[in-house]
């Protein structure tokens, strides 16, 4: 069999709302005899083809969508760092969150990039280049999906078994996936916003401006789209998770919007907008499908021949990264100053009241770097660690919906289910069980709450996420000394994009 090698490029932002895109696909036919254990995206660019040719048949489109799960790797629209892969996960998001708390003295970055995040500094040059690459990068990602779409009806008789609806599903659900994630980035606290104008949601690949949707809008288009790809994805093969296939598009489902992923997408996004009812049912369904079963022994420990880290049977969705090396070069370096959560700190947010240092998170999640230096390690690659394992970076993971089942559940006053759903990830974590009866408020469970999306989502992004949701004080819940500014959850709009919109 030959595989399949591509590459995406785009066209240079000339305005958001008013530009085109094209999708450039490469494509490199190697010999024969792939292994079933390559991943789908192990691939590297080599030539393109035109877009005419690249939606002719089933591997054009499948080529397309291979493409944007590679965007989502990429620094984007003159940005410097990977979009999913670093900005909305280990980087960015996770110095906003004050997951390390040296931010303001590391020489990892550019020209101080970290430090004048770390401050909230938005007004900086660097800052708004990054967070303008983030908007045009994931707008660009959107558009070549809505150019996949505009095609992929009038070519469904090329496609075979069940690609048509894989393929759809999925181009759908990441369009919602990056839109939900821009509107957490650059709309309102939906505590305090719900109304406020946010972000285009863009469904269609054309010259025609998309006027801005209120956060409330953009959440229900968001769960509109979901609703669809479910739809499309659940005639789909969603009995199985793959790890290895002779079809490199089918082959290790955790690298794809895959129907589950979509599932806890809709808990999330439901979740966001403050519909707990709706948020648990999905939150419960993709537990319930005990296909992301939570660990039950230290999988990451040092004394295993091989450490998973990244606990992967417990990820729905993680984008896959060649780069992940590279970007560990925030934290193992062989001299200066990289992230760090220093001691006193780690100490102080592991074992902090109901915490312990058994923590698996706690044991085996820090690790000395080149230097000697004790650094967040989730993203170390160990040589030995098998294929299937390796170049991951946590999206969606299934502990998360253990904690919107236990928000839920506590918002209706039931402390004993709240309980009972912390304590099962707890439990998989080497901690000892909360006492339920020792749990007397409501407040004290949301505690444990924020403290379990704290110590779970390190270098993940997701507790900044968190934070804003529930419109947090970033000065009581971190240990920040930076000033916070009143903005601090709204990323601004890009120059470009505030020009054409006037």
């Amino acid at each position: 069999m030959k595989r399949i090698h591509f590459n995406i490029k785009h066209l240079r932002n000339t305005g958001m709302n008013t530009r085109l895109w094209k999708v450039a696909i490469g494509l490199l036919l190697l010999a024969p005899g792939i292994t079933g254990c390559k991943k789908f995206l192990d691939v590297q660019p080599k030539d393109k083809v035109p877009e005419s040719i690249l939606f002719n048949d089933e591997q054009g489109f499948k080529d397309a969508m291979l493409g944007v799960y590679l965007a989502l790797d990429k620094p984007q629209n003159g940005g410097t760092y990977g979009l999913y892969t670093t900005n909305l996960t280990m980087g960015m998001l996770s110095t906003l969150a004050y997951n390390y708390d040296n931010a303001k003295t590391v020489s990892v970055g550019n020209n101080g990039f970290y430090s004048n995040v770390v401050s909230y500094n938005y007004a900086d040059a660097g800052v708004k280049a990054e967070m303008a690459g983030i908007w045009g990068g994931m707008y660009n990602t959107i558009s070549n999906i809505n150019n996949l779409l505009s095609k992929i009806d009038n070519k469904r008789d090329v496609f075979t078994r069940d690609n048509y609806f894989r393929v759809k599903g999925e181009a759908i659900g990441a369009r919602a996936m990056l839109h939900f994630d821009l509107l957490r980035l650059f709309g309102q606290s939906p505590a305090t916003g719900l109304n406020e104008k946010a972000i285009p949601y863009v469904r269609h690949f054309d010259i025609r401006p998309t006027s801005f949707s209120t956060v409330s809008e953009a959440l229900d288009s968001c769960i509109q789209d979901l609703h669809l790809a479910k739809g499309l994805l659940a005639l789909t093969d969603t009995s199985a998770l793959s790890h290895a296939s002779y079809d490199l598009f089918t082959g290790y489902t955790q690298n794809h919007i895959n129907y589950w992923a979509v599932e806890a997408l809709l808990a999330r996004a439901h979740m966001y907008k403050g519909n707990l009812d709706s948020a648990n049912y999905y939150a419960a369904a993709v537990i319930g499908s005990n296909k992301f079963p939570l660990i039950t022994s230290n999988v990451a420990a040092a004394t295993n021949l091989t450490r998973d880290r990244l606990f992967s049977q417990e990820l729905l969705f993680s984008v896959y990264s060649k780069n992940v090396k590279n970007y560990n070069g925030l934290f193992d370096v062989s001299s200066g100053t990289p992230f760090r959560l220093m001691p006193a700190g780690k100490t102080a947010l592991y074992t902090t009241g109901s915490g312990s240092a058994n923590d698996y998170r706690n044991i085996s999640w820090f690790d000395n770097n080149q230097a000697g230096v004790q650094v967040p390690s989730k993203f170390f690659q160990d040589n030995n660690l098998p294929y299937q394992l390796q170049s991951n970076v946590p999206i969606l993971r299934v502990s998360e919906m253990y904690y919107i089942a236990a928000e839920a559940a506590n918002s209706k006053g039931d402390i004993g289910t709240g309980v009972s759903l912390l304590n099962q990830v707890r439990l998989s974590r080497g901690l000892a069980a909360l006492n339920a009866s020792g749990i007397s408020t409501t407040d004290s469970v949301s505690t444990e709450i924020m403290r379990e999306y704290q110590k779970e989502f390190m270098q993940e992004g997701q507790t900044f996420f968190y934070y804003k949701r529930l419109n947090k004080d970033l000065s009581k819940v971190t240990s920040t000394t930076s000033v916070i500014p009143a903005n601090v959850y709204v990323f601004p709009l890009p120059d470009k994009e505030l020009e054409y919109n006037h």
